[in-house]
């Protein structure tokens, strides 16, 4: 296949694939899905409300999103700092934390997301640090329960909610 770059900006390029333009993405990109149990049921999902201008409304109820840094040694690290700076969570027990799976944003990219659960029934929530963007001090994290969570309109929740109810219905059914 023949690539040739039309745009180039900070996070991605603009190419024509074979006659096809898709955007190629230059950074990896985590997600982190915040749960808490009850009686080791789910319970509760953390909803990032992200201000995000291309929504109606100027927001959108999503998952913490992030990209990897320097100083981050892998992709857990990564999701550790977002959940801290978005979410206002401190979770550094390895063992609350799960992989849940990557997926693929759009036809018309390559960018793929790797999302991560994470598990905060016993931590308070702080207050978010965020990363000095617009978009992080406007947007907040909130525990919502599940019924609640799945009217969300946005796949990239939706999608990782489903992987992180299949997680909990995977576990059930291996202790039958």
């Amino acid at each position: 296949m023949s690539k040739n770059v039309l745009y180039q900006a900070k996070r991605f390029d603009v190419i024509d694939l074979s006659g096809k333009e898709v955007i190629s993405t230059k950074k990896v990109t985590i997600g982190v899905l915040p749960y808490s149990l009850s009686d080791n049921m789910l319970k509760d999902v953390g909803v990032l409300h992200e201000f995000n201008r291309l929504r109606s409304g100027d927001y959108c109820d999503t998952i913490i999103t992030g990209t990897v840094d320097p100083d981050d040694t892998d992709l857990l690290s990564c999701a550790m700092r977002e959940l801290t700076e978005e979410g206002g969570y401190v979770q550094d027990d390895v063992d609350l934390w799960v992989f849940l799976g990557t997926f693929k944003l759009s036809k018309a990219s390559n960018e793929e997301i790797n999302v991560f659960g994470v598990n905060v029934t016993s931590l308070e929530q702080g207050e978010a640090k965020g990363d000095g963007s617009k978009s992080e001090k406007l947007s907040s994290l909130r525990m919502t329960g599940i019924n609640d969570a799945i009217l969300t309109d946005e796949s990239l929740f939706l999608s990782s909610f489903l992987r992180l109810f299949d997680f909990f219905y995977q576990r059930s059914n291996d202790k039958k």
